[in-house]
């Protein structure tokens, strides 16, 4: 069958006062010959199928022609349709991922996210207040010992500002220590690693 094809359109003025305009769409179907039109706010993106009944029935015989068609194929080649995830590895892939998942209570993960989003979950409300007013001023701001009902006095709250003040400022940029220097030495390639604690006897 061919394509529906378009024909245009026109403006019509609205009826009332202040509504929007809108658009008669026509078209013409080069099976049938049947022309039609309807009014649409806004001009669709797609050709809708011809309404006409001969068409209708034409549609409907194809679309039943086909079904036999791949059933018959099926039955030729001795082959059901294609599933998802009836693989072995899949459902081992989904089964660790669950286990995993219940064992360190993350079941909660989001896993429709798009590029550059996070997996994890969102914090429970008590924990976001605490998280997000960590470095406010005073006790009523909710500044409190996370997983406590303990809450910080003005004193505590206002060292807690000053000292994120001067860490965001970089008064503790020299307090770090290179890895090297937490690092064991290098040894050379063969030679068993020195342990002080082991005593051979």
């Amino acid at each position: 069958m061919s394509e529906i094809a378009y024909q245009g359109y026109e403006v019509e003025q609205p009826e009332g006062f202040m509504e929007p305009k809108v658009y008669r769409v026509r078209w013409e179907c080069p099976n049938c010959g049947h022309k039609w039109s309807k009014t649409f706010k806004a001009i669709p993106s797609e050709d809708p199928p011809c309404p006409s009944v001969k068409c209708a029935v034409a549609r409907e015989t194809s679309a039943l022609a086909q079904q036999v068609a791949n059933l018959t194929r099926m039955l030729l080649e001795q082959r059901a349709p294609a599933t998802i995830g009836d693989k072995l590895a899949v459902k081992a892939i989904d089964e660790t991922a669950r286990i995993v998942m219940e064992d360190n209570q993350l079941t909660d993960l989001k896993d429709n996210i798009r590029r550059g989003e996070s997996m994890a979950p969102k914090l429970p409300p008590a924990a976001q207040v605490a998280a997000d007013n960590f470095f406010k001023k005073g006790a009523q701001a909710g500044a409190r010992v996370l997983g406590t009902n303990k809450t910080l006095n003005v004193r505590q709250t206002n060292h807690m500002k000053t000292l994120g003040q001067r860490a965001i400022h970089g008064a503790f940029r020299n307090a770090s220590v290179p890895p090297n220097v937490v690092l064991p030495k290098m040894r050379p390639v063969g030679q068993p690693t020195q342990n002080p604690g082991f005593v051979r006897r």
